[in-house]
């Protein structure tokens, strides 16, 4: 990955993990995960772009050993601290570990589920990506869990929102095969788009896919709070949509992110 996050550590989780869209669109990921975790083998969870932590402490929470990877140094200081915090030192671990230069050599375990969330995957390029999904096979155990969160190349309500400001190149951005240069808190930071199609090609060899479904369709991006945090019974009203449509596939590639659960054959 070219960029390390560590300029926005400090200020992420203020910014989307703690903001109200950003905790409605991660209980829609917990949702789910909470259905599928008590089908796995075993209690080891490998989680790439770990951020902050947060998802490693839901885990660990949940009796699952953790080992939270990250390129961002500062991203994986926050992760112990809150480990720390929560005294869970003994249920996660935290390792740097650029995408890029994945294998299966890297670590000492297999893994019962691999897990990377909102987007963390649209920070490497096709080529990369493709290279990452012909090894993450090898970190895992026998009829293991990949499930990721990643954002597809439509958004419908990205497309509105930029439209209605008469921002038309912002409003169909996520449209292209080449990277988008985006605007992270002063840091320009490329970003790729993947369709749900993509990735289920790139795996078909190694994996089953189990399920797809959208994170974010009804529910709009985490930019829009300020606006809907005004509004709290829209809010609501859209988080209880959100809920009923989570299970059709078919808006997977119009959702702000997406949810793909593939199991190894």
């Amino acid at each position: 990955m070219a960029v390390p996050f560590d300029h926005i550590a400090t200020s992420y989780d203020a910014h989307f993990t703690r903001s109200v869209i950003g905790q409605l669109q991660r209980k829609r990921v917990w949702s789910y995960l909470e259905k599928i975790t008590p089908q796995l083998k075993g209690l080891e969870i490998l989680e790439l772009n770990c951020g902050t932590g947060e998802d490693a402490i839901l885990f660990s929470e949940k009796g699952f050993n953790i080992v939270a990877t990250d390129v961002s140094e500062e991203m994986l200081k926050l992760t112990s601290q809150k480990a720390n915090q929560f005294s869970m030192q003994n249920k996660i671990t935290s390792h740097y570990l650029d995408l890029d230069s994945v294998d299966e050599t890297v670590f000492d375990k297999k893994f019962d589920l691999i897990f990377s969330n909102f987007g963390g995957l649209n920070c490497i390029n096709p080529e990369s990506l493709q290279k990452l999904m012909l090894k993450i096979p090898k970190l895992l155990s026998p009829q293991g869990r990949f499930v990721a969160v990643i954002m597809p190349k439509l958004c419908l309500w990205e497309s509105l929102y930029f439209l209605f400001k008469l921002k038309f190149l912002k409003a169909f951005r996520r449209w292209t095969s080449k990277d988008v240069k985006a605007d992270l808190q002063g840091a320009i930071i490329k970003t790729w788009y993947y369709r749900p199609g993509q990735i289920k090609k790139w795996t078909k060899n190694d994996f089953e896919c189990i399920s797809t479904g959208p994170i974010g369709f009804a529910l709009p991006p985490s930019y829009m709070e300020n606006f809907l945090t005004k509004r709290p019974g829209f809010l609501r009203r859209l988080d209880r949509l959100e809920k009923k449509l989570s299970r059709y596939s078919i808006l997977s590639g119009m959702a702000d992110h997406y949810l793909i659960d593939l199991k190894l054959k």
